[in-house]
């Protein structure tokens, strides 16, 4: 007996404890308290803010992977892990230049070609990783390739993390050979926090993993961990679940002992938290390499860090302390080591001067460079090992007044020949050089005009490709019909997608440029808005230019999103009715749907407000047709090998699973999305994008934010849209017909016919047997106790009601309508005017009044009264099932 008490109490104690430990670790993983750490081998650590533990890992592949051999004379590029910025190193001279450009840049800009005869291809792949916010696990990945689950998990706190893998690899045009490659991951993320609102400093080392926080205010040291791997990025999550980067400086391990170290002080913490207001550390940039290739990070040192400066530095100009030759050397072998040869050193080297190359407006890499691809370095004179003392320089004066005194005819023709030499060595072949690219850029724009897709610039064949853009307003490109100013950018989209304001034919419109690697979804996109554009709330096409980099489409020009909208930036927030705007939105739908085309991606920021008209309306327009399907003839769904299409929060569940055809229900289901996202004002059935999907694959939605005004009317709607069945989700025509758009007047129509199609039934007809199913929660019971006494004495005068039915409540009605001039005034006031307040009056007191009876007389749809209220098209709803 008392070993079976002392077992409960054991199992009790365990029960709390686990619970409590439940509870401290989900404690952990609140957003405010957690920290992302992002390292050079691939491990993306979640640790604790307070104290710099690992909470857990997620270990991917390395963040930058380079060749790991370096050859003397070739050309070579140290990327840094932070962004993809390149350094280049080449001809074995220890000379590093920075390119204007990173690898996110170049596979953007890619395919292209500099003129050296280099040609470089890239690659960009997005991946989601759903990993479970308690244990670290990932549970499985979403990709253009499908669905990959790693494990199985039934775990509720998901958290998504967006990876991005850029690609790039770099060809000699001459002999096809390989001449450099590199991969660059990222994670998404928004941007860094503002240093006056984030309360922590964070410090790495450039060539470890060591990190050291310290108070933001204070100065006092929070903590410090080593991640054996330099951190190259770091995290919080913000309430919406989206990772958000954490600012930090790098700096040397020998310069961040001084808060680590024995020699630590507030001296040396407040010259930390300092810098940035002042110039206490100096910026250099640290060369190193681990198991995947070599690296560059921007690093701050002390003074007493030496660095690597280039071999060709010029002559010192200044006297400055002379160190012991011994003590110099020690110091620079205890911080770098040299790699192939003269090639490459690792260390800390001065900040490198900025490259010439840049990329061209047709995005063309060029360079100052040789046959060869090498970047070329101008010649500067020898750094020479001693400096001039003061009595040397003496001595040169005085010997330079001689030569002067003696022979001046002479240094006037000396100087006349050098100045000579420098005009023929220099200025010449510069404005040889410049009027080369004067002749290159006239046939850049020459073969720009003849490859245009439609038509050549404005002007007569006479007229010179140059004078015509020299009517164009400043910084404006033109592409055949259409021209746009790069700076006036409206929006961007995936995969490099700009929108920009500009002009075709003389009126304002919106020029969508794509890539290359998108043109054949320009050339889907085109063909479908040719063939849906005719409907007034689908967004209107205009032409569709080409050069040798982009597509141009010239779309009609809105003023704003229905995220905008809602949010209230826009004037038309308040004059447009949500109803009419959502009522446009669903008619653009269908227009698609009866031509076989589903949108696939629905979203608020997709459905577009137009322009006001002369009457000063504006219309809602569907747009964004980039990932358009065509149901093939005949068809009625489509495989999901097409791809898994749409944006994140606001995709079906079915589009998310392998092997399942879909049809044009992903669009009901982004639409029910969309609608509760109207009603409410900004928020989402599914909840917070952290869970969002999640939620959606698991058909956990909450529809109870919905506005009281005809909540069951709205909520009947939006819940069988948002249906996990396809099967079961409306068509768009069925929604275009429901009593969600019904005006006050419509409703009061519908009430009487109901009541005169079932007055003479006796009670036994299946029509009434419908319409009194489940009716008493309808009545509340009795409807009778729920309306003004004025009604209620009025009502007695005539006829007997019955109390618990539904059809005595709608004859009520009718004949109230039929008699209303005939009531008495009080009567008249209690129920207000015809028809709005007077059908309010009713549906206020009996809210599932509407919708019950629209459900109940669905038998009757097929007779010709009431064809006007349902939709009676049994093709659209076969294309359902």
């Amino acid at each position: 007996m008392h070993l079976k008490l002392i077992s409960v109490i054991i199992l009790a104690v365990s029960a709390v404890t686990c619970e409590r430990n439940t509870q401290q670790l989900h404690s952990l993983i609140a957003p405010d308290s957690v920290l992302f750490v992002s390292t050079l081998i691939g491990n993306f650590h979640a640790v604790s803010k307070t104290t710099g533990k690992v909470l857990w890992t997620l270990h991917e592949d390395p963040v930058i992977k380079v060749p790991v051999s370096v050859s003397a004379g070739k050309l070579t590029f140290l990327p840094d892990p932070k962004d993809g910025s390149l350094y280049a190193l080449s001809d074995g001279m220890e000379r590093i230049k920075k390119l204007p450009f990173t690898i996110p840049q170049l596979v953007t800009a890619s395919p292209c070609k500099s003129n050296e005869g280099i040609l470089y291809t890239g690659h960009k792949k997005d991946t989601w990783i759903a990993v479970d916010a308690i244990t670290g696990q990932k549970i499985q990945t979403l990709s253009m390739d499908g669905t990959r689950k790693v494990c199985p998990s039934k775990a509720e706190n998901i958290i998504y993390i967006g990876r991005t893998e850029y690609t790039i690899t770099m060809f000699d045009a001459k002999t096809g050979t390989k001449r450099w490659n590199a991969t660059f991951m990222d994670y998404s993320s928004h941007v860094a926090k503002d240093l006056l609102d984030y309360e922590l400093k964070h410090f790495t080392a450039s060539s470890d993993g060591m990190t050291v926080t310290l108070d933001s205010k204070s100065g006092e040291v929070q903590w410090y961990m080593d991640y054996n791997s330099p951190v190259v990025a770091m995290y919080t999550m913000n309430q919406d679940g989206g990772l958000q980067k954490v600012p930090f400086m790098s700096f040397a391990p020998e310069t961040l002992e001084h808060l680590t170290g024995q020699l630590s002080s507030n001296h040396w913490r407040h010259k930390f938290l300092e810098h940035g207001r002042k110039k206490i550390f100096y910026p250099t940039l640290y060369v190193g390499e681990y198991e995947h290739g070599f690296f560059a990070l921007t690093s701050l040192v002390d003074e007493k860090t030496v660095t690597i400066a280039p071999k060709e530095k010029g002559m010192l100009l200044i006297e400055g302390p002379t160190l012991e030759k011994n003590v110099h050397e020690q110091r620079i072998k205890a911080s770098t080591v040299r790699r192939g040869g003269p090639v490459l050193m690792l260390g800390y080297h001065e900040v490198p001067d900025k490259s010439k190359s840049r990329i061209s407006p047709a995005f063309q890499i060029t360079e100052d460079s040789d046959e060869e691809g090498d970047i070329r370095v101008i010649p500067v004179p020898p750094v020479v090992d001693s400096v001039p003392t003061k009595n040397s320089t003496d001595l040169d004066s005085s010997l330079l007044a001689m030569y002067l005194g003696s022979d001046f005819k002479f240094l006037i023709t000396v100087g006349l020949l050098i100045i000579t030499i420098l005009a023929i060595v220099y200025y010449f072949p510069r404005q040889q050089e410049l009027s080369i690219k004067r002749m290159l850029r006239e046939q850049q724009l020459l073969d720009q005009n003849q490859k245009s897709a439609q038509t050549s610039f404005i002007g007569s064949g006479n007229t010179k490709s140059g004078e015509n853009y020299d009517s164009l307003p400043n910084g404006h490109i033109k592409v055949g019909k259409i021209d746009f100013n790069p700076n006036d950018v409206l929006g961007h989209g995936c995969e490099g997608t700009f929108v920009y304001r500009g002009r075709f034919d003389n009126r304002d419109v919106a020029i969508k440029r794509l890539l290359p690697e998108c043109f054949t979804f320009a050339d889907r996109e085109v063909e479908l808005l040719r063939e849906s554009d005719q409907h007034p709330n689908v967004i209107r096409y205009f032409s569709m230019e080409a050069d040798s980099q982009f597509r141009y489409i010239a779309l009609e020009l809105c003023v704003a999103t229905v995220q905008d909208f809602v949010e209230g930036h826009t004037p038309y927030s308040r004059m447009l009715d949500p109803l009419v705007l959502l009522f446009q939105a669903m008619s653009g739908i269908a227009h698609l749907h009866s031509l076989d085309i589903v949108h696939r991606d629905v979203k608020p920021h997709n459905v577009l407000l137009s322009q006001p008209n002369a009457k000063g309306e504006v219309r809602a327009m569907i747009s964004d047709f980039g990932l358009c399907k065509k149901l093939a003839a005949g068809r009625i769904s489509f495989s999901r090998r097409s791809g898994a299409a749409g944006t994140d929060g606001w995709i079906a569940p079915e589009m998310m699973e392998e092997n399942k055809r879909v049809t044009c229900s992903v669009d009901i289901f982004s639409t029910g999305c969309v609608f509760f996202y109207v009603l409410t004002k900004g928020k989402h059935p599914f909840g917070d994008s952290l869970r969002r999907q999640a939620n959606i694959m698991a058909g956990d939605h909450h529809l109870d934010s919905l506005p009281v005004t005809d909540y069951y009317v709205r909520r009947d709607l939006i819940e069988a849209a948002l249906s996990i069945e396809p099967a079961r989700r409306p068509t768009a025509k069925m929604i275009l017909k429901h009593p969600f758009f019904w005006s006050r007047e419509k409703q009061m129509m519908f009430f009487q016919d109901v009541s005169d199609r079932t007055e003479k039934e006796t009670e036994q007809c299946e029509v009434v047997r419908k319409l009194e199913e489940g009716g008493s929660e309808v009545v509340k019971k009795d409807w009778r106790k729920n309306i003004t006494v004025e009604l209620q004495n009025d009502l007695r005068k005539f006829r007997t009601y019955k109390g618990e039915n539904v059809r005595d409540l709608l004859r009520a009605m009718r004949n109230k309508k039929h008699h209303y001039r005939e009531l008495p005034d009080n009567v008249k006031n209690s129920l207000g005017a015809v028809p709005d307040q007077f059908v309010l009056y009713f549906t206020s007191r009996f809210p599932r009044l509407l919708i019950h009876t629209y459900h109940a007389m669905m038998c009757c749809k097929d007779e010709r009264v009431f064809r006007q209220y349902y939709n009676t098209d049994s093709t659209e709803a076969h294309k359902l099932l």
